[in-house]
């Protein structure tokens, strides 16, 4: 994973079709993680061994019986592409909702994204470390959605139309990653259902949450850890200013906190707010928990 790398937490050595991670420093091994990846039934994950290699703990992983998605996408074809990126979000959706793993210590790089080649289903790198890359798990599904446009416009200059859907799809925050799997997936494929959102349980006070931008230029998030809060792009008005977008009004909308629960309401924006795809009236003040999403004219935000 590039970052860790950058940061000094792991280097990687090439073992012909396989590779190995070196930890810097063995403190930043989870044993907790690295016992679930060898206990897994599931096949996500590319088998992971501890090994030392110079006295430093080291992380073989075994991949010569797929190819990486990277040398695929000279020849892939764009339903195969298809296929491939909705088998990964699959992957995802699982590990999210099995909460035994974190997604956000699943390597993203599509060199460490590999695949089965007779059955196209998707092998995922795991790296049982303490530092994450993305600090939630809103930031990493940003990161990928972001990442599989840029491949898909990056190894097709013209896609087909269900290319454009999938793109359309992942840029579109409103969407969860179950719906963008549902609306692509292929004939005969189940498909995922959503959980059924519940509120919180009487009596259960949230001192903050954050509210993750899906489709900013760059990451961006707001912490919300007062009993009111406003939001807009002009300093003066608002105490979180949110200046990558003309389209947010000087003073968009406003957070207050009563009893441990959040609500939002607008105020009087041109562009509107919305919770959930549903646009609130000026002055309507709608609760607001973790999973939902928060749209401030084009922007959106999901709760975390």
């Amino acid at each position: 994973m590039y970052m860790l790398k950058d940061r000094g937490i792991i280097s990687e050595v090439n073992c012909g079709s396989n590779f190995e991670y070196v930890l810097e420093n063995s403190a930043h091994f989870v044993n907790t993680d690295y016992k679930v990846l060898q206990s897994q039934t599931n096949g996500i994950f590319v088998q992971c061994m501890k090994m030392l290699r110079n006295g430093k703990l080291a992380l073989y992983y075994v991949t010569d019986d797929y190819r990486h998605l990277e040398s695929m996408s000279a020849n892939i074809t764009p339903d195969i592409l298809v296929l491939v990126v909705i088998n990964l979000l699959a992957d995802v959706i699982e590990v999210r909702n099995n909460g035994f793993l974190d997604c956000q210590n699943i390597d993203l790089s599509w060199n460490k994204v590999f695949v089965e080649q007779n059955t196209l289903k998707v092998k995922l790198v795991y790296i049982p470390v303490s530092e994450r890359v993305f600090g939630s798990y809103a930031e990493y599904e940003s990161e990928l959605r972001i990442s599989i446009v840029k491949l898909i416009n990056l190894v097709f200059s013209s896609p087909d139309e269900r290319l454009k859907h999938l793109v359309s799809d992942l840029r579109n925050g409103s969407l969860s990653l179950e719906e963008v799997y549902n609306r692509s997936r292929n004939a005969g494929m189940p498909p995922i259902i959503n959980p059924p959102a519940t509120d919180d349980m009487p009596g259960t006070e949230e001192e903050r949450i954050r509210m993750v931008a899906l489709n900013a230029p760059e990451p961006f998030e707001i912490l919300i850890d007062r009993e009111e809060m406003l939001l807009g792009k002009k300093r003066a008005l608002v105490d979180v200013v949110i200046s990558f977008n003309n389209m947010i009004s000087r003073k968009h909308c406003r957070i207050s906190r009563d009893n441990g629960a959040f609500y939002i309401s607008d105020e009087g924006s041109a562009n509107g707010t919305y919770v959930n795809r549903v646009r609130l009236s000026p002055g309507q003040r709608q609760r607001i928990k973790k999973g939902d999403i928060i749209r401030l004219a084009n922007s959106d935000f999901r709760i975390v």
